[in-house]
């Protein structure tokens, strides 16, 4: 049997939709655990930094519920519409794009304090927590919070956000939020706090849940910033799609929010900058791959040789042996597979024992043509269904499949420039310490539940048995010196 892998959009099953169901439905109640969580370590906080975290993460979590909600929703109506059949005519059936991972990073917003502003009272001015959010359809991410006053000239964000199942028609919605951290009404929160949790998280927590799942995004964004007095505002935000997608750096323009007599108002230019970067699968990974004979012409006489052929990110690569490609070794061909390619089955022949097909590229006003040959019509069917999707996938992606655009991670050694303490100028900011990985409040709730199998939530500990070596100092023991003769 011939080596071959097919990469593509395949019939889905009846079941497959209930299995997302559960999946979405699980990390629903992941997301109200960490909820909970948070706003148990909430009641503890008498930090003011500690407090705009926390309240932060609290917005995390509502986001991501609604975001689950939805597609929760879209997923039941698909299982209701679903008819359980299959178009096996790859000519005329719709076709799908393929996935697509979208990193969106280095991300900055130019500020534009006056001149009195920016150059005076550099001792004590007023601070502003700042974070982003990026919706696109049931993902949501945030950015670490960063602490702006006016000495700062721009806000930067070193994260770098990957959504990995995006479709070319993908929008990333970019929220970015403020709070003034000066406000009196956060530095006495814990204590009107500790008392609102005691009465109302019980019994409260539920039907708080139930209408935040109602209400629209701009309610859900000051639910819990409301209770705690330590309140975001969506200062601007702005929606990135395809076009906006390039290999460099890119500005964008905002929608701002507010105005100069809002707390939480910051005086921006009204633009954007960041790295979007779209990734399309048929860039990164194998459309089709299989034997397939070349056709060649020596001294006048045609021959054929046998290659392993692969399709992917507008090539056809060919080896002599599967072997090669683990080797890295260089293809023995390559030609081009672009919108500018013709690709025809020259043999429509049932009864013939050849399938053989020709793919024709225009260089420099000719046309270069290479002949292949499949090894029976099954195969040649497989290979003209994959060149026909590779085609789509190239016309949805447009010039994201030009040249491959990489993602940058950031290196965990580096840590972000801005850091969110306080600071009276920006060069406080800056970290010379040793290199250190920060794990945000919302994975180390998570870690803890992990952990505790859900009973750090409730207040259950189990017992830590001690070291072995403990009992050596719990006074039952003797020590026995023994002498030499």
């Amino acid at each position: 049997m011939e080596r071959q892998t097919l990469r593509g959009p395949e019939c889905r099953t009846a079941g497959l939709p209930a299995q997302q169901d559960c999946s979405i439905q699980e990390k629903i109640n992941l997301e109200t655990r960490i909820r909970d969580g948070v706003w148990k370590l909430l009641s503890l906080s008498t930090q003011k930094d500690q407090i705009l975290h926390a309240v932060k993460n609290l917005m995390l979590c509502n986001a991501r519920i609604m975001a689950y909600t939805l597609e929760l929703q879209k997923l039941e109506e698909q299982i209701a519409n679903q008819t359980g059949r299959c178009d096996t005519n790859f000519e005329s059936k719709a076709r799908t794009a393929c996935k697509g991972k979208i990193a969106i990073s280095d991300i900055r917003i130019p500020l534009m304090w006056k001149d009195s502003d920016h150059f005076s009272n550099k001792e004590r001015s007023q601070r502003y927590a700042i974070f982003c959010l990026f919706k696109m359809g049931a993902e949501v991410f945030d950015t670490d919070m960063v602490i702006v006053d006016k000495t700062i000239t721009d806000i930067c964000f070193e994260n770098v956000t990957i959504f990995n199942e995006a479709g070319p028609d993908f929008q990333i919605k970019v929220e970015i939020y403020s709070c003034c951290t000066e406000e009196s009404s956060i530095t006495n929160t814990p204590k009107k706090l500790a008392k609102k949790l005691k009465t109302s998280i019980s019994k409260a927590t539920g039907k708080k849940v139930n209408s935040v799942l109602q209400e629209d995004d701009e309610t859900c964004s000051s639910f819990s910033s409301a209770i705690f007095d330590a309140k975001y505002n969506l200062l601007a935000h702005t929606t990135l799609s395809l076009e906006s997608a390039e290999d460099s750096f890119r500005t964008h323009n905002l929608s701002i929010n507010g105005n100069e007599e809002s707390s939480f108002w910051l005086p921006l230019y009204g633009n954007m900058c960041c790295r979007l970067v779209a990734q399309p699968a048929c860039m990164v990974e194998d459309v089709f791959a299989g034997f397939l004979n070349q056709q060649q012409m020596i001294e006048g006489l045609i021959s054929w040789r046998r290659l392993y052929c692969v399709l992917r990110g507008g090539k056809l690569s060919c080896f002599y042996t599967p072997e090669e490609i683990e080797a890295k070794v260089e293809p023995a061909l390559v030609v081009s597979i672009n919108k500018e390619t013709r690709i025809r089955a020259m043999d429509k022949d049932k009864k013939k024992t050849i399938h053989n097909f020709s793919v024709i590229n225009p260089v420099a006003g000719q046309a270069i043509t290479h002949i292949f040959a499949a090894e029976n019509r099954e195969d040649l069917q497989k290979w003209m269904e994959a060149f026909w999707q590779h085609f789509f996938d190239l016309s949805q992606w447009k010039h994201c499949c030009e040249e491959l655009m990489k993602i940058e991670i950031m290196s965990p050694r580096k840590p972000p420039l801005f850091l969110t303490k306080e600071a009276t100028s920006v060069y406080h900011d800056m970290s010379i310490d040793s290199p250190i990985k920060f794990k945000s409040l919302t994975d180390l709730i998570q870690q803890k539940i992990e952990e505790t199998n859900g009973e750090f939530l409730i207040g259950q500990h189990k017992e830590s048995s001690p070291p072995p070596w403990a009992t050596f100092f719990d006074g039952n023991h003797q020590v026995v010196q023994k002498k030499d003769s």
